[in-house]
C-alpha cells in the first residue's frame, strides 16, 4: 500500500520549482547574449538557441505544470481540471520534442562539419532557419499524433491481455 506524505510532496515540489528557477535563469541568460553579443550570432549556434527557447518554455510552462499536477497528488492543492491537463500534456510534449530533436540535429550538424567541413562552411543562414523551422513542424506533429492517441484510444483498452 502507497502511504502518500505531504512532507514527501512538499520536497518535491519545492525542487521542482527550484530546477524550474534555475532552468529559466539560465536559458534565459543565453538567449539574451545571442541577442545583445554579436560575436556570438553565429548561424552554428542557431540550432543551440532553439534548443535554449524551448527550455525556457519548458522550465517557465511545463514544469510549473508538471507541479501543479504533482501537488494536487500529494494533496497539497485542490485536484486540476482535466483540461488543464490536457493543456498542460500538450505545451510539455511540443516543448520536449522541440529540445530533443534540436539534440539530434545538432549532433547531425556537429557530425556533417567534421566529415565534410568544406560543405560545411557553404551552409547558409536560411538553411538554418529551414531546419529550425523543421523541428518545431516535427515536434507539432509528434506531440499531436501522441496526445490524439494518449485521448482517443483508451488505456484499459490499450492494456488488456
Amino acid at each position: 500500500m502507497l502511504v502518500i506524505s505531504k512532507a514527501e510532496g512538499i520536497a518535491w515540489c519545492s525542487a521542482l520549482i527550484l530546477i524550474s528557477i534555475f532552468s529559466v535563469a539560465g536559458d534565459f541568460l543565453i538567449i539574451v547574449l545571442f541577442v545583445l553579443s554579436k560575436n556570438l550570432r553565429k548561424k552554428s549556434l542557431f540550432l543551440v538557441i532553439n534548443m535554449a527557447l524551448s527550455d525556457f518554455m519548458l522550465g517557465t510552462l511545463s514544469l510549473p505544470g508538471y507541479t501543479s499536477i504533482l501537488g494536487s497528488y500529494y494533496q497539497l492543492w485542490p485536484e486540476a481540471s482535466t483540461e488543464i491537463v490536457t493543456v498542460y500534456r500538450i505545451i510539455d510534449t511540443v516543448f520536449l520534442q522541440v529540445a530533443l530533436i534540436s539534440a539530434v540535429f545538432i549532433s547531425a550538424e556537429i557530425f556533417y562539419a567534421i566529415y565534410w567541413p568544406f560543405k560545411h562552411r557553404t551552409l547558409t543562414t536560411q538553411t538554418y532557419r529551414i531546419v529550425v523551422g523543421i523541428i518545431w513542424a516535427l515536434a507539432v506533429l509528434i506531440s499531436a499524433v501522441f496526445n490524439a492517441l494518449f485521448n482517443l484510444i483508451s488505456f484499459k483498452h490499450s492494456v488488456d491481455i
